[in-house]
């Protein structure tokens, strides 16, 4: 067996001899303590509003596909998956995907992996990828929430969190967000 890294240059191998690279050594650099700590005060404080939002209105805005969502936007807040067009077409679209493949084929977990699967489809042609709003196409295949209520929760719920990470952005909790709006 030959060395195929040997004759090519160190940025292309991998990281240099010594760097820590042990399991290839092509994760990104540590954020740094105060970003990670920033960052997860923020999503604690954004699935927080949530959770006391829902029991004010004894609504249920805390659902995973949201958790993953506010830790996209606060970890995250420069990545395209993270700004307010990808999160709010990216999580309605696979709502209403994932209400059509019920409507045709049943609450099933095959209906909700092909209801998952579709759902990216959609976000690709909408230009607005985000990847937990794949789980909300399973969510609703499986659990069958009423549709009205379960996508203004959704939309709200959406909403709140561009809202907490517009404000943790201004106040310097996080970084800048969002770097586009539509």
């Amino acid at each position: 067996m030959t060395n195929q890294t040997a004759n090519r240059p160190a940025s292309a191998a991998g990281p240099a001899a010594g760097t820590g690279g042990g399991l290839g050594g092509r994760a990104p650099a540590f954020a740094g303590t105060r970003a990670t700590v920033a960052g997860t005060l923020a999503t604690i404080v954004s699935l927080l509003v949530l959770a006391v939002i829902g029991k004010a209105t004894d609504s249920l805005l805390l659902i995973a596909p949201l958790a993953a969502t506010a830790m996209i936007i606060c970890a995250s807040p420069a990545l395209p998956p993270a700004q307010p067009r990808n999160v709010l077409l990216g999580q309605i679209g696979s709502a209403v995907i994932g209400y059509a493949a019920a409507a045709v084929a049943g609450h099933s977990l095959w209906t909700a992996s092909v209801a998952a699967g579709l759902s990216v489809a959609l976000m690709g042609v909408l230009r607005a990828v985000h990847a937990p709003a794949a789980a909300t196409a399973v969510l609703v295949v499986v659990q069958h929430p009423a549709p009205a209520r379960f996508l203004l929760l959704l939309a709200a719920g959406s909403v709140l969190l561009i809202l907490v990470g517009l404000l943790a952005s201004r106040i310097g909790a996080i970084g800048k967000y969002p770097t586009y709006w539509w």
